[in-house]
């Protein structure tokens, strides 16, 4: 089983290291810079934000205009609407996070061709990739760049056993992102069976600096026993990191195939609206809650809210 779970992180890795996709697009827009510093006293000027919608059906839907938006930030309609653009060519800043504990190491089938067909679909040179695994440590991180020979005989090392720490891999990971200062999107996967039961850091802690570092988290669950109480309370931890960062809920076949998550995530990030726009009133409250409205029972997914100042 382990040496199932090391092959699907070395296939990872091989696919990574292909050259990325050509894109001759440039990005233009607006964004909310973080200072990795949380000791550094920051104000919110302007809020950006990734936003997917979908009909009633679970189609995407990328023929909205500005108007079509009502923003609502702490149940204060905004207007100062100072960037929007549909199908976003925003660079994206990607980070992996593997679980590599006891509980899902024998799930790990060597998803080849999915993770292949992500890379080379998704991926563009102006986008940055990370990798991160995990079990009740941080136990290897490194960029994805044209260095696949030196992380192999690290990744090599690997044993994917222990238990699973969540919650400090999210905070982890989420250090990485504010350390970027480009405006981009900031895109997470987590491929786990979320059942947490070794962080020091809360569910809460992880979403605050999910937030504070403008990153989306899509979770894919890999676990098969979804039907039992850690499998329920596990499926309720990805849905929550999902659900709260407007990231989105996956699920992995029974087999442990991740390659239709992937195809549906894939979609998304080529469907997504930027949107950004200048706070009414900062006074008050540090956390601001986001609301946006559309019309015809459309559905959005999109971060609850940010931080106006540093703690």
């Amino acid at each position: 089983m382990k040496a199932r779970m090391i092959l699907l992180i070395l296939f990872l890795l091989a696919f990574l290291s292909v050259g990325f996709a050509q894109h001759s697009s440039q990005p233009h827009a607006s964004a909310l810079h973080l200072n990795s510093d949380l000791n550094y006293q920051f104000m919110v000027h302007e809020v950006s934000l990734v936003v997917t919608v979908t009909d009633p059906k679970g189609h995407f839907v990328r023929n909205l205009a500005p108007s079509d938006l009502q923003i609502l930030d702490n149940n204060a309609r905004q207007s100062a609407v100072t960037f929007f653009q549909s199908e976003t060519d925003l660079p994206m800043d990607v980070a992996f996070v593997l679980d590599t504990s006891a509980s899902v190491a024998y799930r790990f089938p060597a998803e080849q061709s999915a993770v292949s067909g992500f890379i080379h679909k998704v991926i563009r040179p102006f986008d940055s990739v990370m990798l991160f695994a995990f079990n009740q440590d941080l136990q290897f991180e490194a960029p994805i760049q044209n260095n696949w020979n030196r992380i192999y005989k690290r990744v090599r090392k690997l044993k994917p056993a222990g238990e699973t720490a969540i919650y400090d891999a999210v905070c982890g990971a989420t250090q990485w992102f504010a350390r970027d200062q480009r405006p981009a999107r900031r895109i997470m996967i987590l491929i786990s069976d979320g059942e947490e039961n070794s962080s020091r850091a809360s569910l809460d802690d992880a979403i605050r600096k999910a937030l504070k570092a403008d990153t989306s988290i899509y979770t894919v669950n890999v676990g098969d026993d979804r039907y039992t109480s850690d499998g329920k309370e596990g499926e309720h931890i990805l849905k929550m990191l999902s659900d709260a960062t407007g990231g989105n809920y996956m699920v992995a076949s029974m087999s442990g195939d991740v390659s239709h998550a992937f195809s549906n995530l894939q979609h998304e990030l080529r469907s997504q609206y930027a949107v950004a726009y200048r706070p009414s009133n900062l006074t008050g409250q540090m956390f601001h809650r986001i609301q946006i409205v559309a019309p015809h029972n459309l559905r959005l997914r999109y971060r609850t809210g940010y931080y106006a100042r540093n703690e």
